[in-house]
């Protein structure tokens, strides 16, 4: 008997849609976390070109990366089974008011800010010529219902405050240190090429707890470094400051034209002060793996140096983990990285 006017879905049909429905919650239902996870581990001398330079290395040094995305429902899983896999507080990787867009953009900013320091430490540890000048301070970003938020424009270059010089965002700082919120401060600030001259009020700044005035931007200092021989960095889209350790060595192999790396691929991460000084990163197990995947002979990382560092400790950990034959070398600075490099080429002539 057949019912007319009545069509019943067909059982493939019926899966097909379930099946939909069941991607559409795991891959695009999010979750407020970030899933970080090992990244790539790339070799730094295309990246980098020093002025009359002779490419002679054997070996490479290479940057190592964290993968960093968004998480939804499928990657939350995972990460309960694949220690790969590590799950991040969204409230720990953007800062407030900041959303995923402006968080790249922060990290591309350090990667600019790195590079510099990069050449600064290694042309000073190479005893080359250069020259760091500090042209104010640039509006990176500006804090929603805060007074520069009406004034200012992203991108402003602030270079007086009340008629005192700011050459730096530490001079900024410093000088509202002392200030209360509701006193009244005159900016005088470039815009497009075109001084300007902008008048606000102070207001006490979020998470401050009413005891710190300020305008409501996030600055950074605006720099220009000069360097003799020239140098060009360019790592695209690749952003963070981590990756400063690795461009001082690739950049002092090609100023001193020799050979550091003595056929041996160099991995490694860290920030670089203008001094030379290793700093801590984040991500570092997934910097471990990334390396170990491409074949790294030595990997080269921040050392700890108090009980709140902990770099050190998660490299061996991950890489007794992996078990890698890879060498897990911590540095304190540029300098004893160079020294433990120049130890493995002694040792290779020995032997």
């Amino acid at each position: 008997m057949r019912i007319r006017g009545k069509q019943f879905l067909q059982p493939w049909l019926i899966s097909g849609l379930c099946a939909l429905i069941l991607f559409g919650i795991l891959f695009l239902v999010p979750v407020p976390y970030y899933i970080a996870q090992p990244g790539s581990a790339l070799e730094v001398r295309p990246m980098i070109q020093v002025d009359k330079a002779q490419q002679r290395e054997k070996g490479t040094f290479l940057m190592t990366t964290v993968a960093m995305r968004e998480g939804n429902i499928w990657s939350y899983l995972v990460t309960k089974v694949n220690r790969d896999y590590e799950l991040i507080p969204a409230e720990n990787v953007l800062r407030q008011g900041e959303d995923p867009v402006e968080y790249q953009h922060r990290q591309l900013e350090f990667m600019q800010e790195s590079q510099q320091d990069a050449v600064i430490a290694a042309y000073k540890q190479a005893d080359k010529t250069v020259t760091e000048t500090h042209e104010g301070v640039e509006v990176f970003r500006l804090i929603e219902k805060m007074p520069a938020s009406k004034v200012l424009k992203k991108g402003d270059r602030i270079i007086k405050v009340n008629n005192h010089q700011i050459r730096t965002s530490q001079d900024l700082i410093q000088f509202l240190r002392d200030k209360k919120p509701g006193e009244q401060v005159e900016l005088q600030v470039v815009r497009s090429g075109k001084r300007l001259v902008k008048k606000m009020e102070l207001a006490s700044l979020p998470l401050s707890g009413g005891k710190q005035a300020g305008v409501g931007i996030e600055p950074i200092t605006v720099r220009k470094v000069t360097t003799d021989p020239k140098v060009t960095i360019n790592a695209e889209d690749i952003g963070g400051p981590s990756a400063g350790l690795m461009f001082s060595l690739e950049i002092i192999n090609q100023l001193t034209n020799r050979d550091l790396t003595r056929g041996l691929r160099v991995a490694g991460t860290g920030t670089i002060t203008t001094e030379g000084q290793v700093g801590q990163i984040g991500g570092v197990q997934h910097k471990v793996v990334a390396a170990d995947r491409e074949d790294a002979d030595i990997f080269f990382v921040p050392a700890d140096r108090s009980l709140r560092d902990k770099n050190e400790k998660l490299a061996k950990e991950t890489a007794k983990r992996i078990q890698t034959d890879m060498k897990i070398i911590p540095v304190r600075t540029l300098e004893e990285a160079i020294r433990y490099l120049e130890k493995q080429s002694m040792e290779k002539k020995a032997s």
